[in-house]
């Protein structure tokens, strides 16, 4: 089965950072205005798993939804991450669509309510073209005389994460870290910057919780950034190896170990470790004929198998024969 990092990038990096309550609270205390996160019980916080988004959509959409009590009161906040390249003047549509499932899945669960709970709806957009668009639905509606009051309308937060100053992203480390990490991930600075956002993962005190997410922005990383651009990516990484402490190699050799090795970089980390630990030579060959095998199993093509092992094109052949049999 295909990795959901493979298919689904930024999915799956949005999902793995904003499922954690600590990002969940931090977003909302630092994002939403004043008047609203300070009336919040945060002890009420839960993160619902459900998705919203219809399947044909999902490709461009990603959402998730937490429950909460404002003055004691069932409330709803929704993120909806759009991660096309483009402005969508359709956003509003898509976010009206889910809130309305919402609602419908709520008194489906609490058929004895006189009242639907208020949802805030959050739009985090992720494009290359800055946000130019207005946060309500009120300009998709054509303009008639006397007609205004029958047009359904609602406002949004938006957070254009591609074009915010660096200076204005805050909040907890995890927090920070994404969105830094989603603002450069198409941008030529990218790898200026990826040193000092894995410096910034690393002053975490935590070091179980920032092992764990180094393994998720790693993986968003492999999947995302365009494999012309594997080599300077490579010496990123080469460079957080040496100033990660133990973090880095025990993330790699995990990597090999449970044999998720699923493209270029993570076998040029594995090659680097292997180059760094004494006493693991033996089992360097064999170990570059398990992953060409993965490679292969996961369509790879023979020069890249080459390019990540160093192992010939007869031999990489070869193994793919035996994997017929």
């Amino acid at each position: 089965m295909k990795d959901e990092y493979l298919t689904n990038p930024h999915d799956k990096f949005f999902k793995e950072s904003f499922g954690r309550k600590e990002v969940a609270k931090s977003f909302i205390q630092e994002y939403l205005p004043e008047v609203i996160h300070s009336n919040l019980n945060f002890k009420t916080l839960e993160i619902l798993k459900d998705s919203y988004i219809d399947k044909e959509l999902s490709e461009h959409f990603s959402d998730i939804l937490y429950k909460i009590k404002i003055a004691g009161k069932n409330t709803f906040i929704y993120l909806l991450f759009e991660h096309k390249s483009y402005t969508d003047i359709w956003f509003g549509f898509q976010l009206l669509r889910n809130m309305v499932k919402i609602w419908e899945s709520y008194f489906k669960q609490n058929k004895r309510v006189i009242k639907l709970p208020i949802i805030i709806p959050i739009l985090i957009y992720h494009g290359s073209d800055k946000w130019r668009l207005k946060n309500s639905i009120k300009p998709l509606f054509e303009e008639i005389t006397g007609t205004t009051q029958y047009i359904p309308d609602f406002r949004c937060e938006i957070f254009d994460i591609s074009h915010i100053s660096d200076e204005k992203i805050k909040g907890e480390i995890l927090l920070q870290v994404h969105f830094l990490l989603l603002k450069y991930i198409f941008k030529p600075e990218l790898f200026k910057k990826l040193h000092e956002i894995l410096e910034l993962l690393f002053t975490l005190s935590n070091k179980t919780k920032a092992t764990e997410y180094l393994e998720v922005m790693l993986r968003y990383l492999v999947a995302s950034v365009d494999s012309k651009k594997t080599g300077k990516l490579e010496k990123e990484i080469e460079k957080a190896i040496k100033s990660g402490g133990e973090i880095m190699p025990t993330i790699a050799e995990k990597w090999v170990q449970e044999g998720k090795i699923e493209g270029k970089i993570e076998g040029k980390i594995e090659g680097k470790i292997e180059g760094k630990q004494e006493g693991k030579q033996e089992g360097k060959q064999e170990e570059k004929l398990e992953i060409a095998e993965k490679m292969l199993q996961k369509g790879l093509s023979n020069a890249d198998i080459r390019d990540i092992t160093g192992l010939s094109i007869k031999k990489i052949e070869a193994i793919r024969n035996s994997l017929k049999r």
